[in-house]
């Protein structure tokens, strides 16, 4: 039985990673219109997700736990208080419980509605599609999404209930990992369309263009590049033998080098 439950969590674990893996991928190359799993198999593309993913998630995990060791502080301090105010009957706990949980969600809900209105006041967009698909709705929405799986998880199922003390965190993590990963590729690929921290490109197999032409370098994947063309923002995906990668904000400002830097 140990056996079959080990062998168990680990499928669900390996089809976690592989959910993420889908979901960065997805946001990522969303933003330039590609599908990926045109140009190169998923066991070439698995590797450099993970590790791409891998540090935003742990920055995620150790925020969450922080978050999660004060909320069990704060609950020590209440419990501590509540001792002494018994007085309010046996069903005492449960009123806290109840509170506590409607506090939450109202909390919640009322921060994003109140965020949606000022993001509409000011930028006042003409459609649905407008507000899903601009920067603000790509942040809030997964945040979102999580919040009510996190509520169905932990209120409406069993799911980790023998972890006790620990369920709430574990479920917290799983459930806002993937809107990590959907963020994190956004923020990718928005940096790398906007010229943040991105580099030039040069190799031995370009794509057929006049020699004026710049490519920004957008990932690599097994024996292929990707790159986005700086003239008409198309993407150009070769084989190759040789890179060469070229800090694209360094050559605007290499003249204002000191001559005995170099």
């Amino acid at each position: 039985m140990n056996i079959e439950l080990k062998i168990t969590l680990w499928a669900l674990a390996c089809a976690y990673a592989i959910l993420n893996s889908f979901i960065y991928s997805w946001s990522f190359w969303s933003a330039f219109d590609i599908n990926i799993l045109q140009f190169a198999s998923f066991s070439d593309i698995f590797p450099s997700i993970l590790y791409t993913i891998t540090i935003p998630c742990i920055v995620a995990v150790i925020g969450l736990a922080s978050a999660e060791f004060w909320d069990r502080i704060q609950r020590k301090t209440y419990s501590i208080l509540g001792r002494e105010i018994l007085v309010l009957g046996k069903h005492y706990n449960y009123m806290q419980t109840i509170i506590s949980m409607a506090s939450g969600i109202t909390f919640t809900a009322c921060s994003f509605i109140l965020i949606v209105l000022i993001y509409i006041y000011y930028k006042k967009p003409v459609s649905v599609q407008e507000f899903v698909t601009s920067e603000f709705g790509q942040f809030t929405i997964p945040i979102l999404i999580s919040f009510i799986a996190i509520f169905i998880i932990l209120y409406k199922t069993n799911f980790l209930k023998e972890l006790n003390l620990k369920r709430q965190l574990c479920i917290i993590i799983i459930c806002f990992i993937p809107s990590v990963c959907f963020i994190w590729g956004h923020v990718n690929s928005s940096n790398i369309k906007n010229g943040i921290d991105t580099f030039l490109i040069e190799s031995d197999g370009k794509c057929k263009s006049p020699s004026d032409v710049k490519y920004r370098y957008i990932s690599s994947i097994s024996d292929k590049v990707f790159a986005m063309s700086l003239s008409d923002s198309s993407v150009c995906i070769f084989k190759y033998d040789s890179l060469k990668l070229t800090p694209e904000n360094g050559i605007a400002h290499m003249k204002a080098l000191p001559i005995n830097s170099i």
